[in-house]
């Protein structure tokens, strides 16, 4: 005998799924504060509708289903405000490449700024179909039907998405040196700092258009811009499952935060994704940061 699904199963349900839900979210739009409207507006829909839903065992997917298309309704309205307006600041990208804020503390190699980044070079359809196959575990056919997709349609952007994506590897190990790191920034020491760096580092500045490539670069930039401060203070921190540092820089008598450092690299920092201000201090909350020291 059917029996109608209880608003507290339903609870029950939304709070063990919740962190995993935003981690997908977030995977789909790029941006924590995105990714936990996402999930809101998500499980807000899921209760008006928990009473339709006749398959327990299905629940899982169900609401997977209903956060990927919040996230689509979501970065389609992000587009035709672009269109109109043009981007915002935390909408900018360096370069061609797409960017995503980090997040905070380590969930695995699925969650690494690189792979997200290249998720985000894909469209939002073939991001999410792949994202609910793969990740998800859901069938081609099962991600049709999530989306409102022919099998077909699905079937190719989920083709699109692993054309476009490297084949699948082990992730590198990443042990860059944060805390000589921390220390060469607390210490003020740019030397010590510079010499932490591979020869080939890239390094970006999101939200600003700036790419660095190579250890001269990245040294010809600092050299110029860290005689403008008085001081600054390091704190090692954790960000999609890679060493980070959040730094603050003197100013009216206080450290206030000036920039998040998101490192990867085995030995030496290969890649160092600095968010800049005005986009840092914004951030430093989401990792239990204060803003002002």
């Amino acid at each position: 005998m059917y029996m109608e699904p209880s608003t507290d199963t339903f609870a029950s349900l939304s709070v063990a799924l919740r962190p995993e839900l935003k981690r997908h979210c977030y995977r789909m739009m790029g941006g924590m504060q995105d990714a936990e409207d996402c999930v809101q507006e998500a499980l807000l829909r899921g209760w008006r509708d928990y009473a339709t839903l006749r398959d327990g065992q299905a629940s899982r997917a169900w609401l997977y289903s209903i956060a990927t298309r919040v996230c689509l309704d979501a970065l389609r309205v992000r587009r035709r405000r672009q269109t109109l307006f043009g981007p915002s600041l935390d909408e900018a990208a360096p370069g061609t490449e797409p960017w995503v804020e980090p997040w905070p503390g380590d969930r695995g190699t699925d969650i690494r700024l690189a792979f997200v980044s290249l998720l985000h070079g894909l469209s939002p359809r073939a991001r999410a179909v792949l994202l609910l196959h793969d990740a998800v575990g859901m069938t081609a056919a099962e991600a049709a039907e999530a989306l409102g997709l022919s099998v077909a349609a699905a079937r190719s952007a989920l083709q699109r998405a692993r054309t476009a994506l490297p084949p699948p590897a082990p992730a590198p190990p990443i042990d860059a040196p944060v805390d000589a790191y921390v220390d060469a920034w607390n210490a003020g020491d740019l030397p010590a700092l510079i010499g932490l760096l591979h020869q080939d580092i890239v390094m970006t500045m999101p939200p600003w258009h700036k790419t660095f490539i190579g250890r001269d670069a990245v040294t010809a930039f600092m050299s110029a811009v860290w005689p403008r401060h008085d001081g600054f203070r390091a704190i090692a921190t954790t960000a999609n499952d890679q060493p980070a540092a959040a730094v603050y820089t003197l100013r009216d008598g206080a450290y206030r935060a000036h920039s998040l450092h998101v490192l990867a690299g085995s030995g030496a920092v290969r890649e160092l994704v600095l968010y800049a201000p005005p986009l840092a201090a914004a951030l430093f909350p989401a990792f239990g940061l204060e803003v002002v020291l």
